[in-house]
């Protein structure tokens, strides 16, 4: 065993042991930001389960993922968010049972949900935040129209409500790349962004641990 080999295993329980003594939280949401290739390569799902359990043992309460579908023509992208909805439902069965999670398509329909507890998952195939956006701005017109809105009522709490994600993230993470995409974009204002240059099929459990180390040695200003 060279000391390289020898040495992670020691930094990933002294990260843990940090991580556990630290007076700051851990973040309560994450949200992550993968290719469908990430998912699709061998390890993909692999590293995405392990991904959900670090953080759910850590104290993580939401994690969010957008998969970001490849501009294709609309047979191939329905396809293949098909093919990532059904493997990523089977990985959640490797779950515990009370982790609760849906799963959206691409124009945000449900495609799978559960109840959960402590514990949830929410999963967007390629459905962004634009999209997101647009959709909870009909929804509040036809109620305009309707008649059970007053346009002088419409608010950011309204349009917020509208919204597939209600909860605003803590930390965004994106893997293998050094930009954002089109997912959160209402609720990601305020995030902390953390990217690295790993690729997903090879991220480690280390890595992700020092993600919620460097988040709880950062100061958040919320935009100030």
């Amino acid at each position: 065993m060279d000391l390289l080999s020898f040495g992670h295993p020691l930094y990933e329980r002294f990260l843990a042991w940090q991580i556990t003594r630290s007076t700051t939280k851990t973040p309560e949401h994450v949200a992550i930001i993968l290719k469908e290739t990430d998912l699709l390569e061998p390890k993909g799902m692999e590293t995405l389960l392990s991904a959900l359990l670090i953080f759910k043992r850590h104290k993580v309460e939401l994690v969010s993922i957008y998969v970001d579908i490849l501009k294709a023509e609309q047979p191939l992208k329905t396809e293949l968010a098909s093919t990532l909805g059904t493997s990523i439902e089977e990985i959640f069965t490797c779950l515990p049972s009370e982790t609760g999670y849906k799963i959206h398509g691409l124009e945000g329909e449900v495609k799978s949900s559960r109840q959960g507890k402590d514990f949830f998952v929410y999963v967007s195939l390629g459905f962004g935040g634009r999209g997101e956006i647009t959709r909870a701005v009909i929804s509040i017109l036809e109620e305009v129209k309707e008649g059970s809105v007053i346009p002088g009522e419409v608010d950011e709490k309204m349009l917020e409500s509208h919204l597939l994600v209600k909860h605003e993230p803590d930390i965004m993470i994106r893997s293998g790349g050094q930009k954002l995409s089109d997912f959160l974009v209402w609720q990601s204002v305020y995030s902390e962004l953390y990217f690295t240059d790993v690729n997903w099929k090879d991220v480690r459990r280390i890595d992700l641990l020092r993600v919620i180390r460097d988040f709880q040695k950062r100061q958040r200003r919320y935009g100030k």
